[in-house]
């Protein structure tokens, strides 16, 4: 080869590793700088549904994903009341009656990559408070979610969990999300964390989930 040619192909060569680097470190940087926000509608901070999103949360720790969860079932939440002013009087600005911390919640979820909804089974069905702001922050801008990845997911002691999964997934299909998966329905069983932990396959489905979002994200 002479020399020339051979300087053109170690030129094309060289170019062509510098892309690629280029694009890896382009990859890396949009992966690290990702953002999955949930909302524990559990009224007990520490309770199971806390404990299954600490799951979720040792994967995105692993990978480097930033993970904020927001408690928010103890609070005083009301529900909607059907007044219509988010699209009337208040329109493109979010429910009129959001408070503060309702609002940064909000924010939140319009800053994130993906968002997780979490909640116990509560008499076959999404907990109360969790409801309450997911009718509002769904109903008043629903617009603000689409195209990020959403995932429901339930503790229960015994039955009720397809029903609140069901209900939860709801909130996404009606916004334009995608829904993440995983290897099984996204519950987990038991009484207590202790109880919980005992569940393999149910730990393991969260994992899953939680590396299915990464992938989505």
């Amino acid at each position: 080869m002479k020399k020339r040619e051979f300087l053109k192909a170690v030129g094309w060569v060289g170019a062509t590793l510098t892309v690629r680097e280029g694009a890896s470190a382009l990859i890396k940087c949009r992966h690290e700088s990702a953002k999955v926000v949930a909302l524990n509608g559990s009224p007990d901070e520490h309770g199971n549904t806390a404990y299954a999103l600490s799951v979720m949360g040792g994967v995105f720790e692993r990978e480097r994903i930033d993970f904020e969860i927001i408690n928010m079932g103890g609070k005083d939440i009301r529900g909607c009341i059907a007044c219509n002013s988010c699209h009337l009087d208040n329109k493109g600005k979010g429910c009129l009656y959001a408070t503060p911390d309702e609002q940064k919640w909000i924010n939140s979820m319009k800053t994130a990559n993906a968002i997780i909804l979490a909640s116990p089974t509560c008499f076959g069905g999404i907990a109360g408070t969790l409801k309450s702001f997911l009718d509002r922050a769904f109903f008043s801008g629903s617009e603000n979610f689409r195209y990020k990845a959403g995932a429901a997911v339930v503790t229960t002691l015994r039955s009720g969990a397809s029903m609140t999964f069901e209900s939860l997934n709801q909130y996404f299909t009606i916004a334009e999300m995608p829904v993440a998966s995983s290897t099984y329905w996204n519950n987990i069983h038991g009484l207590t964390p202790d109880d919980l932990k005992q569940d393999a396959e149910g730990i393991r489905t969260l994992q899953n989930l939680a590396k299915n979002i990464i992938r989505m994200i």
